[in-house]
């Protein structure tokens, strides 16, 4: 294992990425990868405030289209993500903050589904009071997505 990391680290794409001196290489990948980031967070983060009544003005018929924006948003940051890790993936492989964000970010992936199943499969469920079990993941969700957030900015600074 550590020597498949150690060829990714010392790969060509690995070292443009974490030492070419251009802003097309890491200051654009980092970028992109908080944008990503934000639309997806926020993007959940609202729908899981709408599902537990905060706003109750907006009509959860707005949230329908949200998993184009979701899954395209989350394919810039599983791309942007690989590029990031490549540089000092030997290192960050073995981290236990890294292994703690992918396992929030997997699971806050599993609950939006099941959100999505519950109460956006069709007009009738739009319509309805929302479901007590999908208030509950609205904040299971919340805290998954806290968590993977926070595991993400402390990569930089736990070894």
């Amino acid at each position: 294992m550590s020597e498949f990391l150690l060829r990714l680290q010392d790969s060509a794409l690995a070292q443009w990425v974490g030492g070419a001196e251009t802003l097309l290489a890491y200051p654009t990948i980092l970028t992109l990868h908080t944008l990503g980031l934000s639309i997806v967070v926020g993007t959940c983060i609202v729908m899981d405030l709408r599902l537990l009544g905060i706003p109750r003005g907006v009509p959860l018929a707005a949230l329908q289209r949200a998993p184009l924006l979701i899954w395209t948003a989350f394919a810039v940051n599983a791309i942007t993500g690989v590029l990031l890790f490549l540089p000092s993936a030997e290192q960050k492989a073995f981290q236990t903050v890294f292994h703690v964000k992918l396992a929030c970010i997997a699971l806050a992936l599993i609950v939006y589904v099941r959100i999505r199943r519950l109460v956006f499969r069709n007009a009738a469920t739009l319509s309805a009071p929302v479901p007590s079990e999908a208030r509950v993941l609205a904040v299971v969700s919340l805290l998954l997505w806290t968590g993977a957030t926070v595991a993400g900015r402390l990569m930089a600074y736990i070894l």
